[in-house]
This record gives C-alpha cells, sequence and structure tokens, in this order.
C-alpha cells in the first residue's frame, strides 16, 4: 500500500502537512459544542482528539493531530451504504423508497413524505433505516457485502465496533420506532433486520486516513486512488455526491454550501469527510459537536480549508491538464549560457538538488500540491527551484495562499525558489518571501546554474584564458602557436557594444579571451532571442565558417571583452602551407560545432517531451 508523504520522507514535514498543522493549531483551541452523549461508548470519547487528513485522485495522502485516533463512522456511513442499495436494486427501486430532497430537519426527524410515506432523502435516519432495509431484501449477505464495500471504500479492511454496536442497540428508540413506522407505510418490509443492519453500519470503526480515503474515492469517480480498486460505479457516485451536496449536514446543509461548497457528511462520532470532485477527498476528527450535531471543528477546518485553498465546487474554471507539464534537473534542461567541460561535471554531479517545473493550465493549490510533493519525495532536499509559469493561464487564491509554506519548506534547508515567465498579477510579494523573478526561464536556468555551481565551490564562468589555453588552440605544440598567435588580431570591446550583426559579411572567427558575451537570434525584444552566453575559452563565428555564408545572429559584449580574431583566408591559406597546423585547428573547429549541434539537439529533445 501507498505510504503517506510523510512516511516516505522520514520527519521532514511536507508544505502541505505544514498548512494542516496550522490549521490544526488555529482551531485547537475551540472547546465549544458537546460530545454525542445519548450513545453511551460515544459520551465517553476524549473531547480534545482533533485529527486532519486530506487525500489526493493520485494517492496522496497529509495529515496532521490524531489522524490515526479510532471511532465509529456513524453517520458518514449513509452516503456509502445509498451508492451500495443504488447499486444491488437499481435507481428506479431505491427511489421510490426513498426522496433526495433536503429535509430542513435534523438528522432523527421523522421526516416523510406526506403521500408515499416514504423518507425525504437518504442522509436523515428515516432514509438511511430505509436504504439498509433495501438491501436487507436485496442481498444474500448485507452484512458482508457492505462491510466489503466500505473497505474497498476505504482501502483496507474495515471493522466493527462492538462494544458501539451494543450501545447503539439498547439506546436506539427512536430509530426503532422510525423503522416500525416505514414498515407501517410498506416501506420497509423487514424493520427489525433493517435497523439491525443500520446499527451496525454506524459502528464500523474508521480513523481519520480512513475519511479522507473514502472522500478520495469518491472524487476519483469511485476508484480508490491508493490501492487503484473500484468501490462504487462512477454513474452511481454522482448520485451519492449530489444528495451528500444538498442534504449531508442536515439542516445546515444549506450554509454548508454557501460557506465552504463541497458535498459532504458528518458523524456525531465527530467525524467529517468533504469531496472535491476530480481532485481530493478531506477526513477532519473532533467530537465536540454543534446544535445541528456536526463537529464544531471539522466545520470550521473545511470552512477554511474551502476559503484558503479555493476549493468550492461552484467556481469559473477547470482544468484540462496535468499542472506539472514537465519536471527536470539543470543538468537536464540547460541554458544557454555555454559552460566548460569542468562546470558541466560539476553541474551534473550535483544536479539532483535542483528541480525545474514548467506549469501549465491554472495556477492553484494542485498544481501547488503537485510541485511541493515531487519536492520531498526526492530522496535527498532539493534546494534550487525554478517554476516556469509561461503557459499558467490563470491563478487562484488557493495556488498563491500556498505559496508561502513552500518557501519555508525550502528556506528550512537553504533552499531557494525562482519564478520566470509569468505575465499574471501574482498577488504575492516575491521579494518580501525571498523568492527570485526573472522574465524567461533561460536566465532562471542560468541563475540556477550559477548558484549551484557556487554552492559546489566551482566558478560560474572563467573570466580570463591565456591564448595558449584557449579551446580552438588546444593540442598545438610551441612552434605552432609561436607561428600562429602573432597573425591573430586582438580585438576589444565595451559592455553592451555590437561585435558582430545578423547579415554581416563573415570573414573571421574570434576567440574569446576574456569577459564574456551573448549570441542573439534577431526578434522579438530588445536584442531577440538568446541563443548561448560564452564565456573566456570559448569561440563564435564557426558555424559561418562552415557555412560560408553571412552571419546568421548578433553578438553583443555582455561585459568588457577581449578578442583574438582568426580570418578564415588565413586558415585556407594553412591548408597548403601548414597542412598539420591546419587539421588540428580543422579538429577543434568541427569540435565547437559538435558540441554547439550536441547541445541544440538536447534542447530540442526536452521540448518535445
Amino acid at each position: 500500500m501507498a505510504q503517506t508523504v510523510a512516511e516516505q520522507v522520514g520527519v521532514r514535514r511536507s508544505p502541505v502537512e505544514a498548512y494542516l498543522d496550522g490549521l490544526l493549531a488555529r482551531h485547537a483551541g475551540d472547546d465549544s459544542g458537546e460530545v454525542a452523549a445519548y450513545i453511551p461508548e460515544l459520551a465517553d470519547v476524549d473531547p480534545s482528539l482533533f485529527g486532519i487528513c486530506l487525500a489526493t485522485v493520485d494517492g496522496a495522502r497529509y495529515e496532521a493531530g490524531d489522524s490515526g485516533a479510532r471511532f465509529t463512522i456513524q453517520s458518514m456511513s449513509k452516503p456509502l451504504t445509498y451508492g451500495l442499495a443504488l447499486e444491488r436494486a437499481g435507481e428506479e427501486f431505491v427511489r421510490s423508497r426513498v426522496g433526495v430532497e433536503p429535509s430542513g430537519d435534523p438528522f432523527n426527524e421523522i421526516s416523510l413524505h406526506p403521500v408515499t410515506g416514504a423518507p425525504v432523502n437518504p442522509m436523515i435516519n428515516a432514509g438511511a433505516i430505509t436504504c439498509a432495509g433495501v438491501l436487507v431484501d436485496a442481498v444474500g449477505d448485507p452484512l458482508g457485502s457492505l462491510l466489503e464495500t466500505y473497505s474497498l471504500y476505504a482501502g483496507r479492511r474495515l471493522e466493527i465496533d462492538d462494544a458501539v454496536y451494543r450501545s447503539e442497540g439498547e439506546t436506539g428508540h427512536r430509530n426503532r420506532a422510525i423503522a416500525h413506522l416505514l414498515r407501517s407505510v410498506d416501506v420497509v418490509s423487514r424493520p427489525e433486520a433493517a435497523l439491525d443492519l443500520y446499527f451496525r453500519q454506524c459502528s464500523v470503526a474508521v480513523d481519520c486516513r480512513d475519511l479522507a480515503t473514502i472522500a478520495a474515492t469518491l472524487a476519483n469517480g469511485g476508484v480508490n486512488p491508493r490501492t487503484g480498486l473500484r468501490a462504487v460505479r462512477e454513474d452511481v457516485v454522482r448520485e451519492i455526491l449530489s444528495v451528500m451536496a444538498t442534504c449531508g449536514m442536515y439542516n445546515g446543509a444549506g450554509e454548508w454550501l454557501m460557506s465552504v461548497g463541497l458535498p459532504a457528511k458528518s458523524g456525531v462520532s465527530g467525524g467529517v469527510i468533504g469531496v472535491l470532485p476530480g481532485r481530493l477527498g478531506i477526513g477532519v476528527f473532533s467530537p465536540r459537536l454543534d446544535e445541528q450535531g456536526n463537529s464544531v471543528r471539522g466545520v470550521a477546518v473545511c470552512r477554511d480549508l474551502s476559503h484558503d485553498l479555493m476549493l468550492h465546487l461552484i467556481r469559473a474554471g477547470e482544468r484540462a491538464a496535468p499542472p506539472v507539464r514537465s519536471l527536470h534537473t539543470v543538468a537536464e534542461r540547460q541554458s544557454k549560457r555555454v559552460r566548460s567541460g569542468r562546470q558541466q561535471a560539476a553541474i551534473a554531479a550535483a544536479a539532483m538538488r535542483t528541480a525545474v517545473f514548467e506549469l501549465q493550465g491554472e495556477l492553484g493549490f494542485v498544481a501547488a500540491e503537485a510541485v511541493s510533493r515531487a519536492l520531498v519525495e526526492r530522496p535527498e532536499p532539493v534546494e534550487l527551484v525554478v517554476i516556469d509559469l509561461r503557459r499558467i493561464v490563470r491563478t487562484d487564491r488557493g495556488g498563491l495562499h500556498f505559496l508561502p509554506a513552500l518557501v519555508s519548506y525550502l528556506h528550512s534547508h537553504g533552499g531557494e525558489l525562482a519564478f520566470s515567465g509569468n505575465e499574471l498579477e501574482l498577488e504575492f510579494d516575491a521579494a518580501a518571501a525571498g523568492v527570485r523573478m526573472f522574465d524567461e526561464l533561460d536566465t532562471a536556468l542560468e541563475w540556477c546554474e550559477d548558484e549551484l555551481l557556487a554552492r559546489a565551490g566551482a566558478a560560474a564562468y572563467v573570466t580570463s584564458v591565456a591564448p595558449a589555453q584557449h579551446q580552438l588552440l588546444a593540442g598545438l605544440t610551441a612552434a605552432e602557436l609561436d607561428r600562429l598567435l602573432p597573425a591573430l588580431e586582438p580585438r576589444h570591446a565595451r559592455p553592451g557594444a555590437v561585435l558582430v550583426r545578423a547579415g554581416d559579411s563573415a570573414e573571421e572567427l574570434f576567440l574569446v579571451v576574456a569577459g564574456r558575451l551573448s549570441v542573439y537570434a534577431p526578434g522579438l525584444g530588445r536584442r531577440g532571442r538568446r541563443l548561448a552566453t560564452l564565456s573566456a575559452g570559448m569561440t563564435f563565428g564557426e558555424v559561418a565558417f562552415v557555412e560560408r555564408g553571412a552571419r546568421s545572429a548578433d553578438v553583443f559584449a555582455d561585459s568588457e571583452i577581449d578578442c583574438l580574431r582568426l580570418p578564415y583566408s588565413l586558415l585556407d591559406r594553412l591548408a597548403t602551407d601548414d597542412p598539420v597546423l591546419h587539421g588540428k585547428l580543422l579538429r577543434n573547429i568541427l569540435g565547437v560545432v559538435v558540441a554547439s549541434l550536441r547541445q541544440a539537439n538536447a534542447e530540442t529533445a526536452q521540448l518535445s517531451r
């Protein structure tokens, strides 16, 4: 079985769990409400217990507080039994026995249709007893079928708490009266059997993790996201969630739908489940109840979750694709800065300490959770994170509310976060939070590489090299250097100067011996699109030498630049005058060309994924 994120990473708390810790602390001091005293076994529960669990439709689970404390499912069983009745007896038959209209009454009210005598919905006790009666008539082993289905929802074998079951039977006089009243109008045929099954289903023992997993199974169309097993048909899930949305919180259902906006169900044991279809499930446990029989803290937690993370079901905007379009390290997704072999090796060795996310669609809690999970699931802490937002079309408060937790998580182990490519208003004080902002992914990648090299004790770039140490002169003998170097023309440029222009006649190679320069393809922006940034020891103009055509790009000095100019005419003469020297130079030129082509191919492969 899949582990929780906390179990996967040991003692480290993920940003989601840190948020849940804060939510727990926010409401732990609320001691209002009373435990359900009319069932003796429930009256003895510790009222201070408080747990929260959140489960996503792709199998992650986050928890805080007393998430492992055991309690009985009580009325949170009603949606599950309703779904099972729909599957086993059919919608038409079930709807002839129980309606789907909100009652506006407490959970134990005798709310029956004035003509048919049928309960008005399956979430009140009368409706739930009716559903149990349907199973008694339709299934050979109703209890076995019920427990098997509940266990599929939870992803583990669930059992009945016998003490609570006995307590339910000894004190459930009002429910017994309801069952016999339903028999009098021919809604239930075997009242005692229906009532016994109802008492047993309410007495199934669960914990907060089970509640969240049950809710996530409903959110996932009936398939348990942690086991991959189907608990209920997808078409039945719609029926279940619909009545949960309108009737799940009894006479507080209207206020719940307005303020929280999630299909939900509460239980007098103090549990609450909430479902955001297609995304996640929520489970909260706190025994103190309000006047409607709903957990005081549970309602407050769900309200805050919905508000903080923008989980309200009634909202515009749907995401058609996963929020994380791609995830790479800087060894896989490189900047246009051309690095030396030594620098490339240093980056590759430390690359697992970096993460480059390209997001798409909506920047909400689901996207933020996917990013945070990918980070905490790494075997070692990620220190440098770049999040590219070029393909984000919408942001919401849920994602922005969560960003400080993500930043705090990175800062806790010396990490840093950078955003790139965002043209939307983030409503997020990046500078105050210590987040770096870049207009383009390329410059953010360069920052990440430079920072990684600095942390590894390596220079981000070489400031100068002796001419004899230049890559284009590798392998030359002292005599060959003495012959060639005097023929190379020195050239100096100040920062911002243009060394060559696209379209100019190409007549020479340039050997950079000091400073830094960038190559741009003409296009949008002040300079166009950056193709490469070169530093001392590197070469430009080699492509034009091979093609013997016009310059294809502009070259700007980023700093004070010193170059050596190697005319193509000199290379051509060496082919006749000194073929050995010419061969060595040609080999080195082709090596530069091949390295450029390999980097271009790698970039193309990444973009095509």
